[in-house]
């Protein structure tokens, strides 16, 4: 791994402040919190991303597809799966996309679905080729949730797709898990302890979530979310974590007016609407921590050295 590279994606990631570009609150343009989101690039030009929102009556979420041209600015373009959250999206090396998603919910146990669009054209039209709803492998399937996936890698036929998820361990807290689906209709599962004790290490005593990645000129980054305590909201933080030496550091986020509280990190290298590569991230502020005007969906790009593949 490259030191400097690695120091430049911390760098990005953790000044939100003197970002390229930052919306904070982000909505689309019909005014949907764009809760969670993922994006990434869509062929041809522009960028896609997916989101989840309350469903009217407030009871369950719906996922949700929008396009952009800019990274700033979002046109909701369809609605990708009902009682669903928490989506992954990832472009697959020989085209196409994989839709992870948090199933369930309202008031019942959630599971990992995944949805594998073959091309752009049916990602937009909300029609995956092919759906797998994995079983539970770690807690009861009728009493207690797995979800927060993210996709770890795909081979380019789906043939193995490696995953990052939570489970709900013992109906306290939320721990790590890996799994591994296997030519889209076999699931295996295994908890990840060392995951879970490094971020524990660092006085995480509440719920221990969603995760995502990123790699950059040779250097590999992974953020996880964490809670330092049980039920208190503004005790979110994100945590990057070394697999390799079973360890984690937080990262000290910094925004413009100090905010606090932050969850469901998201990152994805592309290609910046100026053309120059740009680690981009999007988190959760929590209202506990937020400070005034910066609640709700972050989005914020940093523009990387140039030179660097990724």
């Amino acid at each position: 791994m490259s030191d400097e590279a690695h120091r430049v994606l911390v760098d990005a990631i953790t000044d939100a402040a003197d970002a390229t570009a930052v919306r904070y609150g982000l909505r689309d343009d019909s005014g949907v919190s764009m809760d969670t989101l993922k994006v990434a690039e869509r062929p041809g030009g522009g960028y896609l991303g997916v989101y989840h929102s309350r469903s009217p009556g407030g009871r369950s979420f719906r996922v949700h597809l929008a396009t952009s041209s800019d990274l700033l600015a979002w046109r909701q373009r369809a609605v990708l799966d009902h009682d669903a959250s928490q989506p992954m999206l990832t472009p697959l090396p020989g085209g196409g996309f994989l839709l992870a998603v948090e199933a369930g919910g309202a008031g019942r146990p959630s599971w990992l679905r995944f949805h594998h669009y073959p091309d752009a054209g049916s990602l937009l039209a909300g029609r995956p080729q092919r759906t797998f709803d994995a079983p539970h492998t770690l807690v009861q399937r009728d009493r207690f949730s797995e979800g927060t996936p993210h996709v770890d890698a795909a081979t380019e036929d789906l043939s193995v797709v490696e995953i990052g998820f939570h489970y709900y361990r013992g109906g306290v807290v939320d721990r790590q898990a890996r799994g591994r689906l296997t030519g889209f209709r076999t699931w295996t599962a295994a908890a990840d302890p060392a995951a879970d004790a490094a971020i524990e290490a660092l006085g995480v005593r509440g719920n221990i979530g969603g995760r995502d990645c990123a790699e950059w000129n040779g250097a590999r980054i992974t953020v996880i979310e964490g809670q330092l305590r049980r039920r208190d909201w503004g005790s979110w933080r994100v945590f990057r974590y070394d697999r390799a030496a079973g360890t984690a550091e937080q990262l000290p986020i910094r925004t413009r007016r100090g905010s606090t509280a932050f969850g469901n990190p998201k990152l994805t290298v592309l290609t910046a609407p100026s053309g120059a590569r740009a680690l981009l991230a999007t988190m959760f502020v929590f209202g506990e921590g937020a400070a005034p005007g910066e609640g709700g969906p972050l989005l914020y790009y940093r523009e990387l050295p140039a030179g660097g593949a990724g």
